[in-house]
């Protein structure tokens, strides 16, 4: 652990003194420890921190509850301090943004929408550390466009619902940012190009082209705009997607949807995904998700506006139902955005506050959840699960909630 003596000032959120003077800081992957000189030391988790202030020297960490942490007169290792103690907190920023077993193919000092920061590419996410403001990531499979601006020489992504995110101040690097981005967002749309072909054989070039532009990867589409493409398109997806051991649950839970109709997605998953999932019974988690099998989901709208979710892959161990306000396909769309920021991961999902908060293996989602706008609307909409045990035990577990 890195340790380095210098002054510190810590503030409140109306800017009153809370302690001051010599001290000494250390700090490794999560943790950071502000020993001052005879006093109390203050530790915190470096997911803590939403925003720096680098200086010449010094260095302003505002952390999330308004206070602020100024580190200051560190004198000629100021420099190593400061560079390898935001590089430590960048680093525990992606693994509570839930990105750090993804694969990273590169990373870049620039600024997206204005703002200052560091750019990380993933096989399948990009993500944006601002020094200041809140974490940006999203998955590239939502990315409709990537566009390089020759007058402002800049870089834009455009996704579904008009956003977009600018990149730029990559000086000589810019060429080497964008062929990265278009490399990994080329790779993704072949791939799936091709699960979607092996998967659905009798639809044509043309049809698969509509297939792919209606179910991207990692978004909830209903079955009814399927059968738009061909008419058999739905059910031969159930038939293909719903294993036999879970078709007794799913069927249960059509019998029980509403008029909305129903939606389904996919996802890529890693092999080694299944067997974790196995090993843990619920943990479906993410990784560099350019690789088969393909994992698969069903969203049930039900009465008094809820909605069940169900994967109907090995990996499905429990129907989680959640609350799908009218236009209950917008609802299921945001739950879906939530659910694949978070890689599909159960545990972000289910487990109650008091977990996330005192269990250190969770803490990360509790930081998350603060980071992560999506987040936070999928565990508010969440109701509850139940198991796929029996057919009569996950039907005594519903009626229970």
């Amino acid at each position: 652990m890195p340790a380095y003596s210098g002054k510190f000032q810590y503030t409140g959120e109306h800017g009153e003194n809370l302690g001051q003077g010599p001290c000494e800081v250390s700090f490794e992957k999560e943790t950071c420890v502000i020993t001052p000189a005879g006093g109390v030391p203050l530790a915190f988790d470096l997911g803590d921190v939403d925003r720096t202030t680098p200086g010449e020297w010094d260095l302003g960490l505002a952390l999330y509850t308004a206070r602020i942490i100024t580190l200051k007169q560190f004198g000629a290792s100021f420099s190593n301090m400061a560079g390898e103690l935001l590089a430590a907190w960048r680093d525990r920023t992606v693994q509570c943004l839930l990105l750090e077993d993804l694969q990273e193919v590169g990373r870049y000092s620039g600024m997206a929408n204005g703002a200052p920061g560091e750019i990380r590419i993933f096989r399948s996410n990009i993500a944006f550390l601002p020094q200041a403001g809140t974490p940006i990531q999203w998955r590239l499979a939502e990315v409709e466009s990537i566009v390089f601006d020759p007058s402002t020489y800049t870089i834009a992504l455009t996704r579904a619902g008009a956003d977009r995110l600018v990149l730029s101040r990559f000086a000589k690097k810019t060429d080497e940012v964008l062929g990265m981005l278009q490399e990994v967002h080329g790779a993704l749309r072949k791939h799936a190009a091709a699960a979607l072909h092996d998967t659905f054989p009798f639809l044509s070039a043309d049809q698969l082209v509509r297939l792919q532009i209606a179910m991207p990867e990692g978004s909830s589409t209903s079955l009814a705009e399927l059968d738009k493409i061909h008419p058999k398109l739905s059910e031969f997806l159930i038939g293909k997607a719903v294993d036999e051991t879970l078709k007794p649950y799913f069927e249960a839970l059509r019998a029980c949807a509403t008029r909305e109709p129903l939606m389904a997605g996919f996802k890529f998953t890693r092999p080694d995904e299944e067997e974790a999932a196995e090993q843990t019974n619920e943990t479906a988690g993410g990784g560099d998700e350019t690789q088969s099998p393909l994992f698969f989901w069903f969203f049930v709208p039900l009465p008094n506006e809820k909605a069940a979710w169900e994967s109907t892959t090995g990996s499905g161990r429990a129907t989680y139902f959640f609350r799908a306000a009218a236009p209950v396909a917008n609802s299921i769309e945001v739950l879906t955005r939530g659910l694949a920021l978070v890689n599909f991961r159960r545990e972000p999902v289910y487990l109650p506050d008091d977990s996330l908060d005192c269990q250190p293996k969770f803490h990360r989602y509790a930081i998350g959840a603060r980071k992560l706008p999506e987040l936070r609307a999928l565990r508010a909409a969440y109701l509850g699960r139940a198991l796929h045990s029996s057919i009569e035990d996950w039907q005594s577990q519903i009626e229970k909630m």
